[in-house]
């Protein structure tokens, strides 16, 4: 899904008075409108993360090196979050709690060194499983077509591939959250690298 896709779905939520988007929202007026914080919410008891979570789950650009520049994260629920999820996996989205986004490129880069995360998070594993499954499948049917990767990167299920000489996809699972992170640098050490960072965000949200 495109940015501006991702901003305009992020408008709606707003719009529906669920949680904020971008990284200057009122913490304040996200807990008015019943978002579940960090602390003690429904993502330490039942495995899927809220909204709030999946914010902080989402890499800013100074956890990605303080090199990068790009969008505000974005994170929202609901319907939403539901239509997000459809639109980018392909799939009826079943159990969709919570949606993120973030997008980032190199400041001062001619190139197309730049790298995007999107997290979708379920009310249970099988339900995440699905969703990447489709994602995948779907990414791969894209010419031209990609070259399986082999990453370890910490997640419980990983499907890697790339695309020419500087794009790698990496779809995963890790607990209840889809996780697909894109980056369109020409080192798959900068793939493993960016994947990583994003399964260990999901893990500490």
């Amino acid at each position: 899904m495109k940015a501006v896709a991702w901003r305009t779905v992020c408008a709606v939520a707003l719009v529906a008075a669920l949680t904020g988007c971008g990284s200057d929202a009122d913490p304040d007026a996200a807990a008015a409108v019943g978002v579940v914080g960090i602390d003690g919410g429904k993502g330490k008891t039942s495995g899927a993360l809220s909204a709030e979570q999946v914010r902080s789950a989402l890499p800013t650009n100074e956890r990605l090196g303080g090199v990068f520049v790009g969008d505000d994260l974005v994170a929202f629920e609901g319907e939403p979050a539901l239509q997000a999820c459809a639109e980018e996996t392909g799939t009826t989205c079943d159990g969709v709690v919570a949606a993120g986004h973030k997008e980032a490129a190199v400041r001062g880069d001619a190139s197309d060194d730049r790298v995007e995360f999107t997290l979708f998070s379920f009310d249970s594993q099988q339900a995440a499983s699905a969703a990447a499954k489709g994602l995948a499948v779907k990414r791969r049917s894209y010419e031209p077509a990609p070259t399986p990767t082999q990453l370890s990167v910490g997640a419980d299920e990983t499907e890697a591939f790339t695309r020419g000489k500087g794009s790698t996809e990496v779809v995963m699972r890790v607990g209840n959250v889809m996780a697909y992170v894109k980056v369109g640098m020409t080192d798959i050490d900068d793939a493993k690298h960016m994947a990583t960072i994003q399964v260990d965000l999901i893990k500490k949200a």
